[in-house]
């Protein structure tokens, strides 16, 4: 299964190894500027409460060789990691309109949705 964001398919590409699913999305063209989307969902014993964790990343890279950077070298990396936003001090308008569209878009998708509302660990 994909999920778009902002016009970004995130592909699924399975598990990691602590069991939390993954997906790739590759337009950058370079692995350093690869964006992953992450899902865990960790069920509660007794009275602990479950845990439903969603991470994106989405790393700017040089897009050509420069006197402070080679082409592909990670410029600066926007985090949502549980609720929480890192802007980088470096970003730029159209940068961070791209992020919150494609957050915006993540928390719209039937696939977040349910990962809460059925407490289940999505899959491809």
């Amino acid at each position: 299964m994909s999920i778009v964001l902002n016009s970004k398919t995130y592909n699924f590409i399975g598990f990691d190894r602590n069991g939390t699913s993954v997906w790739q999305e590759t337009s950058a063209g370079v692995p350093s500027g690869f964006s992953y989307l992450t899902c865990r969902v960790m069920s509660g014993q007794g009275t602990s409460d479950t845990k439903v964790r969603w991470r994106l990343t989405m790393p700017i890279v040089a897009a050509a060789d420069s006197s402070c950077s080679c082409t592909g070298a990670v410029l600066r990396t926007y985090r949502y990691d549980e609720g929480r936003v890192d802007v980088p001090a470096s970003s730029l308008s159209a940068e961070r309109t791209d992020f919150a569209a494609r957050l915006k878009d993540l928390h719209d998708s039937t696939t977040y949705g349910t990962s809460i509302t059925t407490v289940t660990q999505p899959s491809a």
